[in-house]
């Protein structure tokens, strides 16, 4: 495929971008995730034509993450927790059958390692898990460059039942990790200490309250990320999303704490833990290699 159209959908925004003849593209057209809350296949529709338009690019594909579960033929939406307007909807083959296009689908996480993995902080890594702290909470883990998924949509680590001492995401299913650690969760806190949310890491350093929370809220990422290096025993970690990419993130307070709560000593092996390195670009990069390896849907 010369040229590849990418939606990043999210659960507070929409990015669109292209790939041609592999490679990523400057064009960004972004969108809000609330113009999916009525009428999603038709939102998504315009949101292309617009980006097609003002890009002045024909693609030849599409490539869409999506913020949740997939069946197993990556066409209908399980179920999306921050955008509950896609759950049940054959995402690939409606929207495919309005744009005129073929459409892939791939859980936004997935995308986001794969393009780490070709292009970004975990190049030629063997087995590598990687988390990503956003709107909700993402997970993947490649081995060989090559996803595993379970029976579908493994790694949905947002959804692991959680409970530590304190709830900041008033969800259906609150005692999950997203309650705990996701960033509607850190919206709630910068809001019960009437802090602009940009500013939340910086704040604490003069808000004792908002330290103490800010600090469990990491101590909660540092015992998920544990958890999943436990049963995975990935070579490599690579830890991204917003969360992780806002100013003042105590990236120092998380690597210290993960040491002293895994046993890397003990078990001879130094962590291995890495920051995404290319944000949002991750998902183009990922997109031009699963069009390489997996053919789309006629």
């Amino acid at each position: 495929m010369s040229t590849i159209l990418v939606v990043d959908i999210g659960g507070t925004s929409i990015k669109i971008g292209f790939v041609v003849h592999g490679e990523p593209q400057e064009f960004i057209r972004l969108f809000s995730t609330t113009e999916l809350r009525t009428n999603p296949i038709a939102a998504l529709e315009r949101m292309i034509s617009t980006a097609m338009a003002e890009s002045g690019l024909d693609p030849s594909a599409i490539v869409s993450t999506v913020p949740g579960l997939l069946d197993a033929q990556h066409n209908r939406v399980l179920h999306a927790a921050n955008i509950p307007e896609l759950n049940g909807v054959l995402l690939a083959t409606e929207l495919g059958h309005r744009i005129g296009l073929p459409v892939s689908l791939e859980r936004d996480s997935v995308l986001a390692l794969m393009g780490e993995y070709v292009a970004g902080a975990c190049q030629g890594a063997g087995s590598v898990l990687g988390l990503f702290f956003g709107t909700g909470v993402g997970g993947a883990f490649l081995q060989q460059g090559l996803p595993f998924r379970g029976s579908g949509w493994a790694l949905e680590i947002g959804h692991m039942p959680f409970s530590a001492s304190r709830r900041w995401l008033h969800a259906e299913r609150g005692e999950c990790l997203e309650a705990y650690v996701s960033g509607k969760a850190l919206e709630r806190i910068a809001e019960h200490h009437q802090v602009p949310i940009e500013e939340v890491f910086r704040a604490s350093t003069q808000v004792s309250d908002l330290s103490a929370h800010l600090r469990e809220f990491v101590t909660n990422q540092v015992c998920a990320i544990a958890t999943a290096i436990a049963v995975l025993s990935p070579e490599t970690v690579v830890l991204g999303g917003g969360i992780c990419e806002m100013r003042d993130f105590p990236k120092a307070q998380l690597l210290s704490e993960l040491e002293q709560r895994f046993p890397f000593i003990s078990i001879g092996r130094p962590s291995d833990l890495r920051w995404a390195s290319l944000g949002w670009r991750s998902v183009l990069h990922g997109a031009a290699l699963i069009v390489r390896k997996e053919p789309l849907p006629s």
